[in-house]
């Protein structure tokens, strides 16, 4: 067990448990570092390349335009 005074870190089987005490961290700060951690671990287990990410962005905005286009082109 890792303790510190700000919060507690426990090891237990496959699972790590974090505890704050309420008043340190409040929940709309810790959701969205949990979030920020989350894409972390999906962007380190990626095989996308930069080349392959540009393409999917392209088509991405390729498909956005012809959705909205109707609303720029008369």
């Amino acid at each position: 067990m890792l303790e510190n005074l700000s919060y507690n870190i426990t090891l237990y089987n496959q699972d790590i448990i974090i505890r704050f005490n309420r008043n340190i961290v409040d929940q709309e700060s810790l959701t969205k570092f949990l979030e920020y951690l989350e894409l972390e671990i999906i962007r380190k287990r990626s095989h996308l390349t930069e080349e392959k990410a540009t393409i999917v962005a392209d088509e991405i905005d390729r498909d956005v335009w012809l959705k909205i286009k109707h609303k720029f082109v008369g």
